[in-house]
């Protein structure tokens, strides 16, 4: 099975469950003050549905259009245009528009409330399960390695970050997303305390890229982890857990330096000393024009025996509270993503996707501790999305109830319905405009 399948796969379910819940949401609090509901859809259905039934009063089914679902709910305005005399008639006790206000604000509500609940409730399972595993910060005893990005914003490989915005940051995890967030970063670089700036500029490198991925991580020595079949590296007899030690008369001693050294001697014979579980060992190998040898040198997540680790275990009344605050901890980045999204100077705008993509966020191999963690930071995100009070999200029908609720004088219902329409034009403008720019990223970007 393709990656691309595997990956799609795992975002037609992951929007699968959020659309349900979501949906499920308004459901079961319009059953609870009795509002009748007469659709509860899986997908939209324009013209045909792939599966429908009809039990009590709702008919339960699947749309054949993946792009969300919905709940029709008796007397709510776009619901109900079939009926054209319908505003003209007096409410039923069943219908929406029937229900105070405070009924029909919980009604919406609903959607929103369950999709944050969701988001809880995973990440509390997920730490009660797997807990969660941590590397202290002064357990990274050699400093940073760092990509080009991270060289951009002035880091080098061999700093050791001491703050970041003035703050000891306990755990290595959590300095990526901390310098994001923040400001300063201060370091020791060979003895010396180091303050860097993190202005606008500097952060359109961190955003300016195709993939979120760490630009730093602990530097670790040159350990080989497997090496690739049918490579240079085979030929010449290199073996998994190797340790290279030296490249001609050059020491080794960190996987930075080993990268900098092959790419220095591309097309030409080298002089490889390596220690294979305590012998010395030497090699004379030719480096193609592309100084590739065809071996993948261990992370420091590899490396337990020279990092120590903290494992953390929850009960799982211990994992509720935790797994609140990473559901918090969550949005409160998406936020500052989106903060940053206005500011052209960050480049953030370019991380702005469609449904292509989250589907790349999904691991290649199924992997459900990813799986169920993407799930519940897009379930968080939904949440916070639908609280926008644009009209035809649950925000925009929150913002008239509301106005309501403070002026004692229920808006006409035509302008609901026409504000409605036209938000729903609008977000379908964006949204097609988003897919747009995420294909033409393949292409230019």
């Amino acid at each position: 099975m393709s990656s691309i399948l595997i990956r799609s796969i795992q975002l037609l379910l992951s929007i699968s469950i959020l659309v349900v819940v979501h949906e499920l949401g308004h459901f079961i609090v319009a059953q609870v003050f009795k509002v009748r509901v007469e659709r509860f859809f899986l997908f939209f259905d324009p013209w045909f549905s792939l599966l429908k039934k009809k039990i009590g009063n709702t008919i339960y089914g699947i749309g054949w259009l993946p792009l969300g679902g919905y709940v029709k709910i008796s007397g709510m305005m776009m619901d109900d245009k079939e009926n054209n005399n319908q505003l003209e008639n007096q409410p039923k006790d069943w219908e929406f528009r029937s229900k105070s206000a405070i009924k029909r604000l919980l009604i919406i509500s609903g959607g929103i409330f369950f999709n944050i609940l969701l988001s809880f409730l995973i990440f509390t399972l997920l730490l009660f399960k797997y807990g969660e595993t941590y590397l202290p910060t002064k357990n990274v005893k050699y400093g940073i390695e760092v990509d080009s990005l991270g060289e951009k914003i002035g880091l080098k490989n061999g700093d050791k970050i001491l703050f970041v915005n003035e703050k000891y940051v306990p755990y290595f995890n959590d300095i990526p997303k901390a310098i994001i967030l923040g400001n300063s970063i201060t370091i020791d670089r060979m003895g010396n305390i180091v303050k860097l700036s993190l202005n606008n500029n500097k952060k359109k490198f961190l955003f300016d890229r195709k993939e979120l991925n760490f630009f730093i991580q602990p530097r670790v020595p040159p350990i080989i982890n497997y090496v690739v079949k049918n490579s240079e590296a085979e030929k010449y007899g290199l073996r998994n857990n190797d340790e290279i030690l030296a490249i001609n008369s050059e020491f080794v001693l960190f996987s930075d330096q080993l990268k900098d050294l092959l790419s220095k001697h591309k097309n030409e014979n080298i002089l490889m000393s390596i220690n294979r579980n305590g012998k010395l060992i030497q090699k004379e190998i030719f480096l193609d024009p592309k100084g590739i040898l065809g071996i993948y040198l261990k992370k420091f997540m590899d490396l337990d025996q020279i990092f120590l680790f903290e494992k953390k275990s929850y009960s799982f009344f211990e994992s509720i509270p935790h797994g609140i605050e990473k559901a918090w901890d969550v949005l409160k980045n998406q936020i500052f993503f989106l903060k940053n999204v206005f500011h052209i100077e960050t480049k953030a705008y370019k991380q702005i996707g469609s449904f292509f993509s989250i589907a790349r966020e999904f691991p290649s191999k199924w992997n459900w501790d990813i799986f169920w963690t993407l799930t519940a930071t897009l379930s968080i995100w939904l949440a916070f999305l639908n609280l926008f009070p644009i009209p035809s999200l649950d925000g925009g029908y929150l913002l008239f109830i509301m106005i309501e609720m403070i002026t004692r004088k229920k808006i006409n219902e035509e302008i609901v319905e026409r504000c409605t329409v036209y938000g729903f034009f609008v977000m379908s403008f964006i949204m097609m405009l988003i897919i747009i720019w995420d294909i033409l990223k393949v292409f230019f970007y």
